[in-house]
């Protein structure tokens, strides 16, 4: 299944950042982006991010017009915020009209999540504090028999962070100890290969693709998918140059370990070069996307 982030702003009736309409790809409403999506063969949509303590109110209208399109959702969350109770509804308040009616349009629930991270302090206690939450949520989603599953998702390493998520190995050390079938990967295909080109001493994408692979266990625990090229203004860009992303290889990968998930794009379009109209750069890496996915099925 193909996905597609749309970024909070627009839920909040907010639809543009730098130019007229530049969170949805100058059309002139979301209705007609989500019409586009589809068409082009987008099955999900991710609301990304939804804060725990956001107005659940606010998100409704456009949380229930994705639905009503014929459009699944998924959830990236977030760690912060206290809020205590004995359902998820409570601990995830804004959540609660996803999880009160989610049942009538999917079978079930997929989170992305970063870990715990701050400016300063020990990235150990931030482990800590990570695989303790996710203890107390794996409890209600067990209690609760809640079909939610969270992905853990591997981040961009940054000199003004600490952040015990910026690894394969630190991603796949806070699942084997949080050690829940709930509980899995996000694979941020667009992160790992910036890590990668920054191993390398590589300032842009190279001509010639990185083939690189994340550990195998990571890749095979795999349960969701963010999926972004490297462009001129970083991270978050189209697809629509190869060198951007080895996508192929990357859905290859996942493939061969079987996975089950959303294939989602990731993309800030306010970021994107104006050379082309970005309807015409996000359709044509839902394009590549698909076909990468296609291709793979038959082979």
């Amino acid at each position: 299944m193909l996905g597609f982030s749309i970024q909070s702003p627009v839920f909040l009736g907010k639809a543009s950042k730098d130019s007229p309409n530049d969170l949805i790809a100058h059309y002139d409403r979301v209705e007609q982006l989500l019409d586009a999506l589809k068409a082009g063969g987008v099955r999900s949509v991710e609301v990304r991010i939804l804060p725990r303590g956001a107005d659940e109110w606010a998100y409704r209208d456009l949380i229930q017009l994705i639905w009503d399109t014929g459009l699944q959702l998924t959830v990236h969350g977030h760690v912060a915020g206290e809020h205590p109770g004995t359902s998820f509804a409570e601990i995830y308040p804004s959540m609660s009209y996803i999880l009160k009616h989610f049942h009538k349009y999917q079978s079930g629930l997929t989170m992305a999540l970063h870990a715990f991270d701050a400016k300063t302090g020990s990235e150990e206690e931030l482990h800590r504090q990570t695989v303790a939450l996710l203890g107390e949520w794996t409890a209600l989603i067990d209690a609760e028999s809640l079909p939610l599953r969270i992905g853990i998702e591997n981040n961009r390493k940054k000199a003004s962070k600490v952040d015990p998520g910026d690894s394969i190995g630190g991603v796949l050390r806070i699942v084997s100890e949080v050690n829940h079938p709930a509980v899995g990967v996000t694979w941020d295909m667009g992160h790992f290969y910036s890590n990668l080109l920054d191993a390398h001493q590589l300032k842009a994408p190279p001509k010639e693709l990185l083939t690189d692979l994340p550990d195998a266990e990571f890749v095979a625990r795999a349960v969701h998918t963010h999926i972004h090229g490297i462009g001129k203004t970083g991270t978050h860009n189209p697809l629509t140059e190869r060198s951007s992303l080895p996508l192929e290889q990357y859905v290859s990968a996942l493939r061969q370990a079987g996975y089950d998930g959303v294939y989602n794009l990731e993309l800030t379009m306010n970021k994107f070069e104006q050379d082309r109209p970005l309807r015409e750069q996000v359709l044509a890496s839902v394009e590549r996307l698909r076909n990468a996915v296609r291709t793979e099925a038959t082979t």
